[in-house]
């Protein structure tokens, strides 16, 4: 009896550990994937909009009801001068029309450099890994990450890295 029991422990130690293991190289996977900016294809975008290329890019993932995420547009909206020569995607997990009801209600969808759309989780788990809202990714012209922030973020210490 006693021998049973400690295969069923050793099985399930086993278990553990390979799950453990199988999620640090999603999570070391995804790292990787996100130091250079990932291409988002079946994006779904309120509007076509030319791309700058060669410029900074920002990538905002939002939910169209969050507070936080309505201070950062509204901040963003108000010093939208200083992005004039940077890309800035809001990216939402949400229906395409909750994206482009966001984007009218902060005037991103006047401005040229703000680009709205809507991706699904799964795309946006493969792209980004896992996000929460707000998140945002600021990429160099190089298209390489220069910074990541989880959570609210105030408009300069964006600037500082573009």
């Amino acid at each position: 009896m006693k021998n049973y029991l400690y295969l069923l422990l050793f099985i399930l130690f086993t278990g553990m550990i390979y799950k453990i293991l199988d999620r640090l190289a999603v999570r070391k996977e995804t790292s990787h994937k996100i130091h250079t900016l990932p291409i988002v294809a079946s994006a779904k975008f309120t509007t076509l909009k030319p791309m700058l290329l060669g410029k900074p890019t920002i990538v905002i993932f939002f939910d169209p009801d969050c507070e936080l995420c309505h201070r950062e547009a509204a901040q963003i909206r108000q010093q939208q001068a200083a992005f004039a020569n940077t890309s800035v995607y809001w990216l939402t997990t949400q229906p395409l029309n909750k994206a482009r009801a966001f984007a009218h209600q902060f005037g991103l969808d006047t401005l040229s450099m703000m680009h709205v759309g809507a991706l699904t989780r799964e795309e946006a788990y493969q792209a980004f890994g896992p996000t929460g809202v707000p998140h945002i990714f600021i990429y160099g012209a190089d298209k390489r990450l220069r910074k990541e922030y989880k959570g609210e973020v105030k408009v300069e210490a964006l600037l500082k890295y573009l």
